[in-house]
């Protein structure tokens, strides 16, 4: 079953070609808001974090003397992802043949979310698609790879115990992808018989086992974090508009010419049911996901687009059954230079606004309700200012309104200090320092304008006195984009609210 050595050598250089792409990006774009929190996060080493399972911040930390906590902080993702290609092209050559894996590792280096955010950004979906990737191949080699497999197939499944509970230290959708292994057995007849064996069994036991160390941090802080994650699906009454909102979310980040075929791929493999085994497997991997984060919207949270995007993944190996096998290759040729061109020019595009802010300056029409870019506007315009203005004596800490402001902070600041987020939801910030240290001592205060509405009042009762300062503006090119409100707070005198959980 090893892939033809022509096909091999056109999925490396795919590979190869769209790793430049993401380093160029790495290097030209600043960290986003979430990975600026988890390499923030990341500086300290704990056994699991508030919003998500260990790995991703594990990642960051042990890479952290030698990469920094900037950009740098991406390589092992990008890394990574090279890696996971791989693995998808393997899993798609043992399920339907070499040409498929060509076309699904193509497919998924041209669909936006996977070649830009889990291919090149710190976030905990690049571990965990890289995970997921190595539990279905393991999967398919057992299922489908005949009597050499049978031999060895207590083997497989605690392989695939390890790679689930790989998966689970990346993200608590990996449960997901457990489930649907659950419904293709229990589906499929010729199979069902798997479940009165240890192999199964053993492969869920190791599973938890391998992802311990998020059981024992939930569990020494009231499970905050799966309270958290279970939290985000509140229901409020039925909303259509949010779920039409989200699936189309979901086109928009895969990119639409993707998207389609990738959904028009996964209703075949439905809608042939488990008599066809392999594409039957693919589609109970996905449906999990995309079908409960797919729903959640319509009974009131809009969610995030990207939930379902782990789900999508499995579904990429019968994207590749379907082009090799109906769509003709010179068609499929120009289709697949299409994509590429288009990815490309819509990185370009991207990263040049994220970079320079031209497009406010070009067309600024485009950016009135606001501009997604300036996530990525690192704040390293901040140290100088405050050094300029002495703001930031020894024995300062510094106050901020959300853990997003807490990530841009800190990285400008490189971990040098102490940074509390004044508000209800601190996420991991709460563990970084313990209430009672900072009595006594004076705070800066610093937010966007807009987030500090209200702060001055709120924490006056805790400091001797408060002063406003000079505010600070931030921006690419000298543009003024974002106008950040400083207070200078001196001397605590009460413990500032912190959350039951982090105490």
């Amino acid at each position: 079953m090893r892939p033809p050595p022509s096909a091999g050598r056109v999925v490396l250089v795919i590979i190869a070609a769209f790793t430049v792409l993401r380093l160029v990006l790495a290097a030209v774009v600043g960290l986003g808001v979430d990975e600026a929190y988890s390499v923030s996060s990341a500086r300290d080493l704990e056994l699991s974090y508030f919003d998500h399972p260990p790995l991703q911040y594990w990642i960051v930390h042990l890479f952290l003397p030698l990469l920094g906590d900037g950009r740098g902080a991406r390589l092992p993702f990008i890394a990574l992802f090279a890696a996971s290609s791989w693995l998808l092209y393997r899993l798609t050559q043992v399920l339907f043949g070499a040409r498929a894996g060509v076309i699904a590792v193509l497919a998924l280096n041209v669909s936006g979310f996977f070649t830009v955010a889990v291919g090149g950004w710190v976030l905990p979906d690049g571990p965990l698609v890289f995970a997921l990737l190595g539990a279905a191949l393991t999967l398919t080699r057992l299922l489908f790879e005949g009597r050499g497999a049978r031999r060895h197939a207590l083997g497989l499944w605690l392989q695939t115990g390890v790679w689930l509970g790989v998966a689970l230290l990346a993200k608590y959708h990996a449960l997901l992808f457990a489930l649907g292994l659950l419904l293709f057995l229990v589906s499929v007849r010729s199979r069902r018989h798997l479940l009165s064996e240890p192999g199964p069994w053993l492969a869920a036991l190791v599973a938890l086992v391998v992802a311990t160390p998020v059981f024992l941090w939930n569990s020494r802080h009231h499970w905050a974090s799966l309270a958290y994650q279970l939290g985000r699906g509140e229901v409020s009454g039925l909303h259509p508009q949010y779920l039409v909102a989200n699936i189309l979310g979901q086109a928009i980040w895969i990119l639409p010419w993707v998207f389609v075929p990738l959904a028009l791929a996964g209703w075949r493999a439905l809608r042939s049911g488990p008599a066809c085994e392999r594409s039957w497997l693919c589609a109970c991997l996905a449906l999990p996901s995309v079908a409960l984060f797919s729903v959640v919207p319509l009974f009131g949270h809009l969610g995030l687009p990207h939930w379902q995007m782990p789900g999508w993944l499995m579904l990429y190996p019968v994207l590749g059954d379907y082009g090799a096998r109906l769509v003709p290759p010179a068609r499929l040729r120009r289709f697949a230079s299409a994509c590429v061109v288009l990815v490309v020019a819509l990185g370009g595009a991207l990263a040049t606004q994220a970079a320079t802010g031209l497009g406010r300056t070009l067309t600024p029409w485009l950016f009135a309700r606001g501009d997604p870019t300036l996530d990525a506007l690192e704040w390293s315009q901040l140290p100088p200012e405050l050094a300029a203005r002495g703001l930031l004596r020894p024995g300062t800490f510094l106050i901020t309104t959300s853990w997003i402001y807490a990530g841009k902070i800190d990285q400008a600041l490189h971990g040098r200090v102490p940074i509390v987020v004044f508000g209800n939801n601190p996420k991991q910030y709460a563990l970084h320092y313990q209430p009672q240290s900072f009595i006594g001592q004076d705070a800066l205060v610093a937010g966007p304008v807009d987030s500090m509405a209200g702060v001055l009042q709120e924490l006056q009762p805790y400091f001797d006195s408060i002063e406003e300062q000079p505010p600070v503006t931030l921006g690419r090119r000298g543009l003024k984009e974002i106008e950040l409100r400083l207070l200078l707070a001196h001397r605590l005198r009460a413990e500032l609210p912190w959350p039951d959980w982090a105490r």
